[in-house]
């Protein structure tokens, strides 16, 4: 009811697109947009490359949490690098990465140079934008994950030396079991700042794709219905996100619940 008052206006639309207008644009996704392609286009273009840039930075981050929360000697010598690292923010990387990757895409990479102009998502994925995202989600893995190995309670680890485990055997069954909830939150808070960094980044000027692209070019042309309803779009997947990663992780929730 305020949404439609503020849009209304006295009769015409002077601050806000009513919600008609952006539900338009919503139950229609494969419409095309101010010729930047369709909403549902964009979506998956900015989702393609976080799920890259993310899978990267799980990939990288667990197994070095893992070590670092195992090893005193290995978390004293990446700690430093780590902290140091963490504070620099993915989007001043940026123009690095671009220097640094000149925003070859992996098509380009591939070989595939008959995509290059053509409307597919290997000619999207940069590798300065992948670094970038991989960036940012890395370090809230690696210290997730490293918390949860800290945090197994030193009880289960003298339980299974008595039982006669090897340190590999306790390692696999009972290190990595209890460590679960804070990987998998770390894994959250990781996805939430690729989804964060993604949007920000494609709002940025020399980008000319993704859902962040297609804000910042719809308020331009103040096509603010495709605007809102792009940024409706962006809540709902983060919420995806961060839902899907808390269910996966329920199980290992309830495991810790269970112990004593």
């Amino acid at each position: 009811m305020l949404w439609w008052t503020l849009a209304t206006g006295g009769g015409s639309d002077t601050l806000l697109p009513s919600p008609g207008r952006v539900l338009h644009v919503l139950v229609h996704p494969l419409q095309d947009q101010i010729s930047t392609g369709s909403l549902a286009w964009s979506s998956l273009v900015s989702l393609a490359r976080v799920v890259v840039g993310f899978f990267l930075a799980a990939l990288v981050g667990i197994p070095l949490g893992l070590v670092m929360g195992a090893s005193s000697h290995a978390r004293r010598m990446l700690s430093l690098v780590v902290e140091m690292a963490r504070p620099l923010s993915a989007i001043a990387l940026l123009p690095l990465s671009i220097i640094i990757f000149k925003a070859r895409t992996f098509a380009q990479v591939l070989g595939l140079r008959h995509l290059m102009y053509q409307k597919n998502l290997l000619n999207e994925m940069q590798l300065g934008m992948i670094f970038i995202l991989f960036w940012g989600g890395v370090f809230p893995v690696i210290l997730g994950t490293m918390q949860g190995v800290r945090s197994v309670r030193k009880i289960h680890l003298e339980a299974a030396g008595i039982l006669g485990a090897g340190r590999l055997f306790t390692f696999r069954n009972v290190i990595v079991p209890s460590a679960l909830p804070d990987i998998f939150h770390g894994l959250r808070m990781g996805i939430g700042r690729c989804w964060m960094v993604i949007i920000a980044a494609e709002m940025l000027p020399g980008t000319n794709s993704g859902i962040g692209y297609l804000i910042r070019y719809s308020y331009q042309l103040s096509r603010y219905d495709i605007m809102l309803a792009s940024i409706i779009i962006v809540a709902c997947i983060g919420a995806v996100f961060s839902r899907g990663l808390e269910a996966l992780g329920e199980k290992s929730l309830v495991l810790r619940s269970r112990e004593r």
